[in-house]
């Protein structure tokens, strides 16, 4: 489990908790079933109106893994990258293609595949390019649907407000002044409920996952420098040395240890 995201959620909820107990004395006053089930409800529904619903059933199923430390395969990728590159280098065409069954990242392994079948340097900027623009634009996808569901969430919030206002002072006449503070206490709670959902999950969340997709498209443009490489016919040493270069200026969002100095001892 990622412990960051445990943690932030762990601690935004005590916090919450916390304000609830020492607040009022009478802690139900925060549970308003009506107004949450406005928040959610029509923060999913507009959700639904603005989004393709393959492209939220998508998202939904990614959201448990966001609470999960990401695994990455770039290590590996490399490792493979460079045997690949010394195999095309001093072995014969038919060697270096049957040491693709052994990469299992299929962008590299097409993009190696290219290389084998003598495609032009222009040829193969565009394919990498356009791979690389097909996962931004399917992972930015993603995040901007949780970010359109911050933004829905505080204003479905007020709108619940709004009607529990309209509700109270449509029998301001008729209510004493106990029944209207509650009445308007229990309106505001819909207020409430969307900053929160808002703020301490849905934004964190488009947060946390556009940060994945940047570590994600980092590593796919530090393994098409490799392939191009191998295309110019550079040496494996130089190559190995490049994406070590290549691959230090970029952050992480976990920091993970790179293992490209073992590939050099080995």
């Amino acid at each position: 489990m990622n412990q960051s995201t445990i943690f932030g959620f762990l601690g935004g909820a005590v916090l919450l908790a916390g304000m609830i107990i020492l607040s009022p004395e009478n802690a139900g006053a925060f549970l308003n079933i009506p107004g949450l089930i406005v928040v959610l409800g029509g923060t999913l529904a507009a959700t639904l109106v603005s989004r393709p619903v393959s492209e939220v059933r998508t998202l939904w199923r990614r959201i448990p893994g966001l609470f999960r430390d990401e695994e990455s395969t770039i290590d590996t990728d490399v490792a493979q990258l460079l045997a690949f590159a010394e195999r095309y280098r001093y072995s014969t065409p038919r060697t270096a293609e049957r040491a693709l069954s052994a990469i299992s990242n299929p962008f590299l392994s097409t993009g190696l595949r290219q290389v084998i079948e003598g495609t032009s340097l222009d040829d193969l900027v565009k394919s990498l390019q356009w791979r690389i623009a097909g996962v931004r634009s399917r992972e930015n996808a993603q995040t901007q649907i949780l970010y359109s569901m911050a933004s829905f969430a505080p204003a479905f919030g007020m709108l619940g407000t709004l009607f529990g206002l309209v509700h109270m002072l449509s029998g301001i006449g008729e209510s004493g002044l106990n029944e209207i503070g509650g009445t308007m206490a229990f309106a505001m709670l819909t207020t409430v409920y969307g900053i929160v959902a808002s703020n301490l999950v849905l934004k964190p969340l488009a947060i946390k996952l556009e940060r994945r997709t940047g570590k994600q498209l980092m590593e796919l443009t530090t393994l098409m420098e490799g392939i191009l490489q191998i295309h110019d016919k550079r040496h494996p040493t130089l190559i190995r040395e490049a994406l070590e270069s290549f691959n230090a200026h970029f952050q992480t969002e976990e920091p993970v240890r790179s293992k490209l100095t073992l590939v050099r001892a080995a």
